[in-house]
């Protein structure tokens, strides 16, 4: 359950009821009825009003949730309407979890008393209205809370701390009626969406923070540092711009946008006015520039003097290219980064599900793969692969304040050479291969999130998959003999030294030790 409190107050409770009993900004509203009011208005609950045969009633009711300020001749600065929409996610429905206007409209009456705004010994009460619409663009099942907030005796009520409170009522709200919990509460969810974004969703397009967070995540696990995450990110297709500190040029974070390219690869000089910027951590909280360096080696003098230079240039420039990076990269690159993938499934069949940090790292670094291999084999476009990469980066949020430094020790295999392959490595059938070690790391990731309270993801993830097992099924035996037999060549180094467990991972995923992942099946 979510709530979204107008962040301006509003002065006209007339404007607002035309609008709440309106057809909508995208004729969305129908079905009005007010679910739960103030008693002095005197409105039975169900009561519908449509915009087109009841106008009259609709202004009288604005005349009256604002008449006694206007005898009273009251006008708070700043405005003395309080807005509030709370709702719930469209997957609520889908799994056929509903609630009832009397459910509703305990719900809004509880959001009141919490606020203060009702009446209690030494306070008079708020004038307010609480009105069920149908479906919001997005698919949510809301209602709209609107409150006067010059009380009866003209004093005016306090909003002190008011998201904090709608928030705590919702998660009071989701356990009393047995709703799933919203993941950001616990500060581990992705942002929400837009209404704008909602809408470009519904039409089948994919929101453009979505494509952003892809490429993003992909350029955070290939680069060594942080230098070389701001150069790529260039190179993929963003332009990158630093937020640096008030006081000094320390760079505390950045925003990312998509340039709008012309066929010949350049940016479009007309483009640059319209693109729309996201800091990291709107993108997810594992993207903000402080999460993202918890993964890279502390920086020395050099590191951060080039990090720094490169934070500097201009939003779109990536700089000099280095050297060609595809050359090293033939086709037997993909069995061993097959092997480094089934190492990690391993190791995590025998880590405890407690180890939040060892198992979100593993999500992060699952998601960044998927996204690669999308790039790589979804031609047409983002589809099961990319769904799936975005479900695993919601997997990857943690709490707010988990343990950071099991981050930084963490004991996974470094996947940063199986994101190079997938990159550079010339196409075969071994990328369908590590497209199957990667969905069996992600069903050991699934079945995690199962343990740890959180079905509804789980569950997302599991069908998520299949759908990727659907459209690209396992290779026939003639087919992996084939491939075997011409993957003879030496492959290169699977990233730093010293962090190759190719050598051992075979032996590694033949033994069941008992863990969430056991192998590639269901």
């Amino acid at each position: 359950m979510n709530n979204f409190i107008s962040a301006r107050r509003g002065s006209s409770p007339g404007g607002l009821v035309r609008y709440l009993f309106g057809p909508g900004s995208s004729q969305e509203h129908t079905d009005q009825r007010i679910i739960a009011a103030d008693v002095t208005l005197g409105l039975a609950e169900g009561t519908r009003l449509d915009h087109l045969v009841d106008a009259e009633a609709i202004y009288a009711l604005g005349r009256d949730m604002d008449s006694h300020r206007i005898l009273l001749g009251v006008a708070p600065p700043g405005g003395w309407v309080w807005h509030c929409a709370i709702s719930l996610p469209p997957e609520e429905s889908l799994q056929g979890r509903r609630l009832g206007d009397e459910q509703w409209a305990d719900i809004a009456r509880t959001a009141i008393s919490r606020m203060g705004f009702d009446e209690a010994v030494g306070r008079a009460p708020c004038r307010w209205i609480a009105v069920h619409h149908g479906r919001s663009v997005g698919g949510n099942d809301h209602i709209h809370l609107m409150v006067n907030l010059v009380r009866e005796d003209g004093t005016l009520a306090s909003t002190w701390n008011d998201r904090r409170t709608m928030s705590r009522v919702c998660a009071d709200m989701e356990r009393r009626y047995g709703l799933a919990a919203v993941e950001g509460r616990t500060g581990r969810g992705m942002p929400g969406y837009s209404k704008a974004e909602h809408q470009r969703m519904r039409a089948g397009q994919v929101p453009e923070r979505q494509r952003i967070a892809r490429l993003v995540r992909s350029c955070a696990l290939i680069s060594a540092d942080e230098a070389e995450f701001v150069r790529r990110a260039r190179r993929s297709g963003l332009s990158v711009r630093a937020r640096y500190s008030k006081n000094s040029q320390e760079v505390v974070g950045y925003s990312v946008a998509l340039r709008g390219q012309a066929k010949d690869g350049q940016d479009r000089p007309e483009m640059k006015d319209r693109r729309v910027w996201f800091g990291g951590g709107r993108l997810a909280a594992d993207l903000s520039l402080p999460r993202l360096r918890e993964h890279w080696p502390a920086p020395t003098a050099e590191s951060a003097a080039k990090a720094l230079a490169q934070w500097r240039r201009e939003a779109d420039v990536a700089g000099p290219k280095e050297a060609d990076e595809r050359a090293a990269y033939g086709t037997a690159a993909w069995g061993q980064a097959v092997a480094r993938v089934d190492a990690v499934t391993a190791q995590l069949g025998s880590s405890r599900l407690q180890d939040v940090a060892l198992w979100s790292s593993a999500a992060r670094h699952a998601a960044a793969l998927m996204a690669g291999l999308s790039d790589r084999m979804e031609h047409q476009g983002p589809g099961p692969i990319a769904a799936t990469a975005d479900l695993l980066a919601r997997a990857a949020q943690t709490p707010a304040h988990p343990d950071r430094r099991l981050v930084r020790r963490g004991g996974l295999a470094d996947l940063r050479g199986v994101a190079m392959v997938i990159r550079h490595a010339r196409t075969s059938l071994g990328m369908t291969l590590l497209l199957l070690a990667v969905v069996a790391l992600a069903h050991a990731i699934c079945l995690w999130q199962a343990a740890a309270e959180r079905p509804r993801l789980a569950a997302e993830l599991d069908a998520g998959l299949e759908r990727v097992r659907a459209a690209y099924p396992p290779p026939s035996a003639r087919e992996l003999a084939a491939h075997l037999g011409s993957s003879t060549a030496p492959a290169p180094p699977m990233g730093p030294p010293g962090t190759d467990p190719a050598a051992r991972a075979r032996p590694a995923v033949r033994r069941d030790r008992g863990g969430p992942s056991q192998g590639r099946g269901r």
